[in-house]
């Protein structure tokens, strides 16, 4: 019988490039044979970027690019999913990420080259991951899919006690001693604060890096983008939707916007409001669980113009107006391209996602001891989608 090796590379390539082979198991078949693994080493990466994982594959990402930068040319999607730390659970508290002299230098050298130098000193801090996904957008030049996934800004979320926040900190930074609150009335904000006044609450790091001249190369030839919707951030979608919509080479648009909605009438959220002289030229765009404030629909079909396809669903009282709006301002877009459907999986999988995560035990101690969580897993517990990228 034939060895699997006998086939052409051509064939074989595109055997490892099937989406059923998964990232673990392509990082398997790289390690039977030098063959094999130049294969896999021209395979495209649809890549998982898990914001504050414990593993902390997304630091140890940017470690490889700062090593070997032609492996960002590589990258086809990339998609967010967020695990912030939750205080009650230890299993959750990514550590602290430090970096090394050279790494730190070459890390300042790209921001100042890219315009960064306000994430600069986030991405340093060796906290916030999300911090890291600017940088991430100057090595992925061929980049053609980003899914930001329901966002989840705070740094620990559900947001903590004074006392939760200390103590996380604490551990993550790996010091030996343990705060414990000296009386009643001790409430801890003084020191939370001094733990943690690097964090800037409410700050989108991706979407700070929008409003440019010219985007990160990593946007630059970035066909479609997805948002989930988000967690206590006031900007989206009236100051960011614009920006995202204006991306030169963007074709498809998908906003699932649950649980905060577009154009939700909260009284910090702001108006979708579009450049005067500006149009979008994305050809497809599809609105789930999105309701809008009056004249929006109007301002939102205004700025397109070129789209060949609309879905919508769950979107309200205004059905209706959504899709004369849009039939009146785009000339290709016609009345059999536009449908009225969604998949439920869409809204509920990253739900069904945080039920199955396993947060370990609950931590509840009153002196705020850490007993219950192995610091050194951690360390060990690195992610398939890493070893894919570890080359």
């Amino acid at each position: 019988m034939a060895s699997i090796c006998s086939l052409p590379t051509e064939l074989l390539f595109q055997i490892f490039t099937d989406e059923v082979i998964s990232s673990n198991d392509l990082a398997q078949c790289a390690a039977t044979c030098k063959l094999f693994n130049d294969i896999k080493s021209q395979c495209k990466i649809n890549y998982n970027f898990r914001v504050d994982h414990p593993s902390r594959s997304a630091w140890k990402l940017i470690r490889h690019l700062l090593l070997d930068p032609k492996i960002g040319e590589r990258f086809q999607s990339i998609t967010v999913t967020w695990h912030r730390r939750v205080p009650r659970h230890p299993k959750t508290w990514a550590l602290e990420w430090n970096w090394g002299k050279t790494e730190r230098q070459e890390i300042n050298r790209l921001c100042e080259e890219w315009g960064l130098s306000e994430v600069a000193y986030h991405i340093r801090c060796g906290w916030n991951s999300e911090a890291l996904i600017p940088l991430l957008l100057c090595f992925t030049t061929k980049l053609e899919s980003f899914d930001y996934g329901r966002s989840v800004l705070e740094i620990m979320h559900p947001s903590p006690t004074a006392h939760e926040g200390i103590r996380v900190h604490e551990y993550c930074e790996g010091k030996s001693h343990r705060w414990e609150p000296k009386g009643d009335h001790d409430d801890g904000f003084d020191w939370f604060d001094v733990c943690w006044n690097f964090v800037e609450s409410g700050t989108s790091w991706f979407y700070s890096v929008l409003d440019r001249d010219t985007p990160l190369p990593g946007l630059s030839s970035l066909r479609k983008f997805s948002h989930r919707g988000c967690v206590d951030d006031v900007k989206w979608p009236g100051v960011y939707l614009p920006q995202v919509m204006l991306l030169p080479q963007l074709e498809d648009v998908v906003l699932i916007s649950k649980p905060a909605k577009v154009g939700h009438l909260y009284p910090s959220t702001p108006k979708l409001e579009f450049p005067a002289g500006k149009k979008s030229s994305i050809k497809r765009l599809e609105l789930i669980d999105c309701s809008f404030f009056e004249g929006e629909v109007d301002a939102l079909a205004e700025f397109t113009g070129s789209l060949t396809r609309l879905n919508y669903d769950l979107c309200g009282f205004r059905r209706k107006k959504i899709v004369d709006s849009f039939l009146q301002t785009n000339g290709s877009l016609t009345k059999d391209r536009v449908t009225n459907t969604h998949t439920p999986q869409l809204l509920e999988e990253e739900e069904e996602e945080e039920e199955e995560e396993d947060f370990g035990s609950f931590d509840s101690d009153s002196k705020y001891e850490f007993s219950c969580y192995d610091r050194s897993s951690s360390d060990d517990d690195d992610d398939d989608d890493e070893e894919e990228e570890g080359e």
